[in-house]
């Protein structure tokens, strides 16, 4: 399984955060050229050609992060509701025909579309769980019931 972040615009820094069973932290940034993905017993993360690999049997858990000014989130907000929600995801003041793509909390692409002004995503055929929607550099996370 290979998880990119193609899709997502890194007008904010995203960090890939690998946490050992030592306890030890280490945080990778990424960029559009960055691909993680693993086999029966390694973790690599492949920046552009530069390959680090990790013992799952070593990890106690690897997480996302991203950091924005605050200036910026205060005047950039994705309006997202209701949150939870169940067939449908509504998302306001979008840009005129902006991709919306829905993730998976693991990074995996579950639905793209393209929306202008206030819209309507269904979401019905999703399973319920947590996902992550971005519309340009904005994204938030919302529940699926």
């Amino acid at each position: 399984m290979v998880l990119g972040l193609t899709s997502l615009s890194l007008a904010q820094n995203v960090e890939f955060n690998i946490v050992k069973t030592d306890g030890t932290t280490t945080s990778h940034v990424m960029n559009t050229n960055t691909k993680i993905y693993y086999s029966d017993t390694q973790l690599f993360f492949d920046d552009n050609g530069t390959t680090v690999s990790y013992n799952l049997s070593e990890l106690r858990k690897a997480y996302f992060t991203t950091q924005q000014n605050t200036e910026e989130v205060e005047n950039q907000q994705l309006a997202i509701y209701p949150n939870p929600a169940k067939d449908v995801l509504n998302i306001k003041n979008l840009a005129d025909n902006q991709e919306v793509t829905i993730y998976s909390i693991n990074g995996s692409v579950i639905m793209k579309t393209i929306a202008s002004g206030n819209a309507e995503i269904n979401i019905s055929e999703l399973r319920p769980g947590m996902y992550v929607v971005s519309a340009g550099n904005l994204v938030s996370k919302f529940i699926k019931m």
